[in-house]
């Protein structure tokens, strides 16, 4: 009986030592034809580095040179987060929400923007706040609020000395309810 219990245990190593070998060759195996793989398709190749090495040097080189381009005069656009909410008492039209996206040529300008925000957004709100609900729902009236609020902005700049203007101004969300 005893010689049993002691074949039984000698049979179960031997199962976990074959179980063991089986996962350590396998995964041997892996790793030797994951670089096998990596060889023969030309990873180590010295020419393909030094290939790679200089195209990475002109593609830093091309950026360096395109966010030179961005402080000169290149389009920008700001998104005047959050989005300008007024409540109207009168009418039908209680709540204009209106999101803004202003567009620059230059830093200099979205800096400026970016800077006298609060300034900014206290004076559209004042104009948004003034504004008649009802005339807001033509096309034409939407482009003149569009005008004034551009105006506004431009105004605030100018009086904070900034030689640049905003080019334009979107509205990328507008809700009347």
């Amino acid at each position: 009986m005893a010689e049993q219990e002691e074949d039984v245990a000698s049979e179960e190593k031997a199962g976990s030592k074959k179980k063991l070998l089986i996962i350590v060759g396998g995964a041997v195996l892996l790793l030797i034809m994951t670089f096998a793989g990596l060889y023969f398709s030309g990873f180590f190749d010295e020419e393909k580095i030094s290939e790679t090495a200089e195209l990475s040097e002109s593609d830093s080189t091309e950026s360096a040179e395109q966010a030179g381009e961005s402080e000169a005069g290149e389009t920008i656009y700001h998104d005047m987060t959050p989005p300008f909410m007024v409540n109207f008492s009168e009418g039908r039209i209680k709540i204009l929400k209106i999101a803004i996206s202003v567009m620059a040529k230059g830093d200099e300008v979205i800096d400026a923007v970016k800077k006298h925000d609060p300034l900014i957004r206290n004076n559209i709100l004042m104009m948004l706040s003034a504004q008649n609900p009802e005339m807001l729902k033509t096309t034409d009236s939407k482009e003149a609020l569009q005008a004034s609020i551009k105006e506004e902005i431009n105004k605030v700049l100018a009086e904070r000395k900034v030689s640049s203007k905003v080019e334009d101004v979107f509205f990328t969300d507008l809700v009347m309810q």
